[in-house]
């Protein structure tokens, strides 16, 4: 089995990304409902205040992050490795987490960490057809 170690060092994490990251490897695994429930409510957040007019938010991206996010949840189930598992609940979690190594709101750049970290496990895992590009 891999370890916490080996996830934390996932190639293709940005730098500015890896201490939240390696903490989000490690975290317990929740419930899968549960993290659905996170991404939705996030994806309504940023649609929210993209319909401000918000320049500091892509609205492109954060709809790209939440598909890319909610196909991830709807590859696992009870024989999903416990490795894998956490590669998609960290990623989720990080896509999900406003505050994370560049403010998801603060900037019209602000997603493209989050993009980084979605992509480094779609490639991972295998689904290059899933990345998200960042404009």
């Amino acid at each position: 089995m891999t370890d916490d170690t080996t996830l934390a060092d996932l190639e293709g994490i940005p730098d500015a990304a890896k201490d939240l990251w390696s903490k989000l490897v490690a975290e317990d695994l929740r419930p899968v409902h549960e993290l659905f429930k996170e991404v939705r409510d996030y994806q309504h957040a940023l649609a929210k205040r993209s319909q401000w007019n918000d320049d500091d938010v892509d609205p492109a991206l954060a709809r790209g992050l939440a598909e890319a996010s909610l196909r991830l949840l709807g590859t696992l189930s009870d024989d999903t490795p416990e490795p894998t598992r956490r590669l998609i609940q960290a990623a989720v979690r990080y896509f999900v987490i406003e505050d994370d190594a560049d403010s998801d709101l603060d900037s019209i750049l602000g997603l493209d960490d989050d993009a980084e970290v979605v992509n480094a496990v779609l490639r991972h895992l295998g689904h290059p057809n899933w990345l998200v590009q960042a404009q």
